[in-house]
């Protein structure tokens, strides 16, 4: 059995942090976090200090293998689109789409980089 992580429904206000600098690991690689419907607000943190160049370039793989005709492509789409991300946008970003997408590809890229 793997690592399951629900953070669903969760309210993060203040100065909280949450999956910074996190590392998990499971050796059967079988990770789900599950993130949806998450609020935060004030100066709380969501995955600080992410590293966004390997999530890209992983994003860019998985999307070639992606339905085109699913309710996510169009949204990593518009991800991949933008040229020179920002650190700070980006991981806005992230928060948004896997709150929006909680089971899908990008979810599970960032699943996959925390476990590390």
């Amino acid at each position: 059995m793997g690592i399951e992580i629900n953070l669903k429904g969760l309210s993060v206000k203040g100065d909280s942090e949450i999956l910074n600098n996190a590392k998990i690991s499971s050796s059967s690689n079988d990770v789900h976090i599950d993130l949806e419907e998450i609020e935060i607000d004030g100066q709380a943190k969501l995955l600080n200090n992410l590293e966004i160049t390997p999530i890209l370039e992983q994003l860019r793989q998985q999307a070639l293998n992606m339905d085109i005709d699913s309710k996510e492509y169009p949204a990593v789409q518009s991800i991949l689109g933008v040229k020179g991300w920002e650190k700070e946008a980006f991981v806005k970003c992230i928060r948004k789409h896997v709150g929006d997408f909680s089971k899908g590809v990008l979810a599970s890229i960032v699943a996959n980089y925390i476990t590390r």
